[in-house]
């Protein structure tokens, strides 16, 4: 099973701000709003279920702090999202080593079953129109969000995330 999960700022985000800024200064005037969040992709043996596994996470401070974050999931196999115009980057570091990230995960914080885990860094834009187009992020990725020396990126369709409850955590 695969787990994909975005942990989003509650705060006020100035890196965001920052590439708001600077798209519209390259020419995306019509740029409304950036979102940033950090992305992992699970890879768990089958076994616990995804809402369990998402609860472990959301304890494991090293990548998740209930004061400034919330957490949504989705299993990646799932249904695609209900808004086919909706899309989302994934940036990741070319060069990414998570292998100690997933000891500690394993021994720390008792996430059983987990083989391996992707980082990445997720955006996501809107315009006057809704969801950027696909033909939009793939300029801004080429153009700012994403080092084509050091970085990869990846367009998707938004998945159907759903949050956890607080109380979970």
């Amino acid at each position: 099973m695969k787990l994909d999960i975005a942990i989003e700022p509650i705060i006020t985000d100035n890196t965001a701000f920052t590439v708001l800024t600077a798209l519209r200064n390259l020419g995306y005037e019509e740029l409304d709003r950036v979102e940033r969040a950090d992305h992992l992709l699970l890879e768990l043996d089958d076994g616990p279920a995804a809402q369990a596994v998402a609860e472990k996470i959301s304890r494991a401070e090293i990548i998740f702090n209930p004061n400034k974050h919330r957490l949504r999931f989705v299993e990646a196999d799932g249904a695609p999202g209900r808004d086919a115009g909706s899309f989302e980057v994934l940036v990741h570091d070319k060069d990414e080593d998570n292998k100690r990230l997933v000891k500690v995960l394993v021994s720390t914080f008792g996430i059983g079953g987990l083989r391996g885990l992707e980082r990445a860094v997720l955006w996501r834009l809107d315009d006057r129109k809704g969801s950027a187009s696909r033909e939009r992020l793939e300029w801004a990725c080429r153009n700012l969000l994403a080092n084509p020396v050091s970085q990869t990126y990846r367009i998707r369709q938004k998945p159907p995330y759903r949050e956890l409850a607080a109380a979970a955590r």
